[in-house]
């Protein structure tokens, strides 16, 4: 059964109302284990415990090539994707999320009625798969207004250089070998986006999904920070806007402010703590996030998996999970309650 990100939440109602009100989420291979449990709240709100932090985890991978070999080891995402995934669900906060907040303070919030240039968002690729402007509330859309009724940013500037670095094609060949090493879940993995190349693909649509859904402005650049920071250089000087740029490439940041574009650098942070309190969306989001990182993922009655045989573009695009129910009283009500929200919207 394929559901959408923004259908989780009719999984996390399904497990709720079965009794399941404390989900562990985790890898199929033991040597991982729980990596996060999820504990629902009935107001709404829902504490997550990060079962292993960053330094735990990066332990733990660092095992398995010795155990289940080199393949294995490199279809896990590494530490540094694990931390960003619980910095992209809202559960983490930056190392320098003030910093951020104080540029798009000083560089955003354009006075469009007074005939300031609008803001315009542009994202380095190393940073474009995690929603990052939605996550902060700089988007152009989503992102709070100030006291003057100003959005912080007006819409994106998206450098056709950086999809180029986000266009990965590696495939997965060698299921046998990680479903010796992890289970018989892997088996559903062949010719799909292997390790950190799941991560592509999230940055691909990403990008996409920007330009669909949110005012943008294409800037044609070649691939490389040089070509990429002098294309956002000639747009500020010939455009009636302002691009400001966001990275987590301290060389990119440095390029574009020497070339008088602002930018600004993103920090993780080292390690994530062990307990986050949320909200059951932001509970979505991080089980989103970790079944397409880690291609599949286990939870109590389900198991998710972000990749699967035949998924295509068309399932990328709409961000659909395939879930596989494991107990009979589970997918009639996923059915239903799918049912009625395709109705509904």
């Amino acid at each position: 059964m394929q559901v959408e990100r923004r259908r989780l939440m009719v999984l996390l109602n399904a497990l709720y109302d079965q009794g399941v009100d404390s989900i562990p989420i985790k890898h199929p291979c033991e040597d991982i284990g729980e990596l996060v449990r999820i504990e629902l709240e009935d107001d709404g709100q829902a504490t997550v415990r990060f079962a292993q932090g960053t330094m735990t985890y990066q332990d733990n991978r660092e095992g398995i090539p010795v155990k289940h070999g080199q393949p294995a080891y490199e279809d896990l995402p590494d530490a540094e994707t694990y931390t960003r995934i619980a910095v992209a669900s809202g559960h983490v906060q930056l190392a320098n999320q003030d910093d951020v907040g104080e540029f798009i303070q000083r560089h955003g919030y354009a006075d469009l009625e007074a005939g300031h240039d609008p803001v315009v968002l542009g994202l380095d690729a190393n940073i474009t798969a995690w929603r990052l402007p939605e996550v902060l509330g700089i988007d152009s859309e989503t992102g709070a207004t100030d006291d003057r009724d100003r959005r912080p940013t007006n819409g994106y500037a998206l450098a056709t250089g950086v999809k180029e670095e986000l266009d990965w094609h590696y495939k997965q060949y060698n299921t046998h070998e990680l479903t010796e090493a992890f289970g018989e879940e892997f088996t559903r993995l062949d010719n799909q986006p292997a390790g950190s190349n799941r991560e592509g693909f999230l940055g691909l649509y990403e990008y996409r999904r920007l330009r669909t859904n949110r005012t943008v402005d294409v800037i044609e650049c070649d691939t490389g920070d040089e070509a990429i920071v002098a294309a956002y250089q000639e747009f500020n000087q010939n455009s009636r806007k302002q691009a400001v740029l966001l990275s987590n490439d301290h060389g990119f940041v440095d390029r574009s402010i020497d070339a008088g574009v602002p930018a600004q650098h993103i920090y993780y942070p080292i390690d994530i703590p062990r307990k986050s309190t949320g909200t059951w969306t932001q509970a979505a989001e991080l089980l989103y996030y970790l079944a397409i990182l880690f291609g599949v993922i286990r939870l109590p009655k389900v198991t998710v998996y972000g990749v699967w045989n035949g998924k295509d573009g068309r399932h990328w695009q709409h961000e659909q999970l395939d879930i596989d129910c494991r107990s009979p009283k589970i997918e009639p009500q996923l059915e239903r309650d799918l049912t009625i929200l395709n109705s509904t919207y």
